[in-house]
């Protein structure tokens, strides 16, 4: 579960994406997101757990580049949240992005199925051995998507991102610091 922990909402919020946006907004402009990533059996049968994500998505450089932050609670409370900065950049003429996180985690590509970008498809390869490989959707309530691991821990990820305000967001990300002295 750590690896997701590490930035692969963002790359399905990025297409969104990297995490998505109604959705999507103009160069320049951000969008948000709050939900939960829910992990599985590889069959998707037996629950591991889940947790919560705030996503924040940049559209630049006329949709050349997309950038997403991801954030999400820290294993203990007393801990800060982990955040991840997943960039995608557009290959020239086509709807296929590189992706990549500021961590160095994992490295692939997105490609979208459309030019409104609302549908698309994971190929990532992880630094720690294994891959991603899934399906992603936004729609004017969010972003779904839908992934299976492969290494490690195989296992299915299933995240469910619904649109929210700037403040909506940032009260998220307030709500995974820990409390003023905890740390």
């Amino acid at each position: 579960m750590e690896i997701f922990k590490s930035g692969l909402i963002v790359a399905a919020a990025a297409l969104s994406a990297c995490a998505g946006t109604v959705a999507i907004k103009a160069a320049g402009g951000a969008a948000y997101y709050c939900g939960e990533v829910a992990f599985f059996s590889p069959d998707g049968r037996l629950p591991y757990g889940k947790t919560e994500a705030a996503v924040k998505r940049e559209i630049l450089d006329n949709g050349a580049r997309i950038v997403e932050t991801v954030t999400q609670p820290a294993p203990s409370p007393s801990m800060p949240p982990k955040t991840i900065v997943t960039e995608l950049k557009r290959r020239k003429g086509k709807l296929v992005y590189d992706a990549s996180d500021s961590g160095g985690t994992f490295t692939g590509t997105l490609t979208f199925k459309d030019a409104e970008l609302k549908s698309w498809t994971y190929n990532i390869r992880l630094k720690a051995g294994g891959t991603v490989k899934g399906s992603g959707s936004l729609t004017a309530e969010g972003i779904k998507t839908a992934k299976q691991l492969t290494g490690g821990r195989p296992m299915s990820v299933k995240e469910d991102l619904k649109v929210a305000s700037e403040e909506q967001y940032t009260a998220a990300v307030n709500s995974m610091k820990p409390a003023f002295g905890a740390e």
